[in-house]
């Protein structure tokens, strides 16, 4: 067994022999604590292949995240476990300053390029605002965007 975020090793390369397949896909069904959200930006509603997305879970524990998971593709080679700012999180509060200070542990994780679907900065700023989407999706008492742009 592999976890999915160990499995992409390089631009089309995966951690995987050529005839080996992927026969099951298995996850822990998420309780009642859990908050997740996906986001994806690109030219086409219905094109499978986007500018940016990010995938954000969160363990509750009352008011404070007890555990963070955040994911992004179109940023690096392949899809990135944006593992430094899953740790920034965890013991935070889901609000406004906490948010903002892990984009910059999150730009510090990211390796975007620019081709076709848009320069390096773009790429950065779009992860920036899908970021800013899940906790303003998944904690909307909490999120107003002018709070988290401020």
């Amino acid at each position: 067994m592999i976890e999915l975020r160990d499995l992409f090793k390089g631009y089309k390369q995966l951690d995987k022999s050529p005839d080996e397949l992927v026969t099951s896909v298995r996850f822990t069904i998420p309780g009642k604590n859990t908050r997740f959200n996906f986001e994806k930006v690109s030219k086409r509603t219905y094109l499978d292949i986007a500018s940016v997305n990010s995938a954000a879970r969160f363990e509750m524990d009352g008011d404070m995240i007890r555990e963070a998971h955040v994911s992004a593709g179109g940023v690096a080679p392949v899809p990135t476990y944006l593992a430094n700012t899953s740790v920034f999180l965890a013991g935070k509060s889901p609000s406004p300053k906490p948010c903002r200070q892990a984009i910059a542990v999150m730009n510090e994780e990211i390796a975007p390029i620019s081709d076709a679907r848009g320069t390096a900065d773009y790429k950065r700023l779009l992860l920036r605002q899908l970021f800013f989407a899940h906790f303003m999706e998944l904690f909307p008492e909490r999120f107003t965007l002018k709070e988290l742009v401020a």
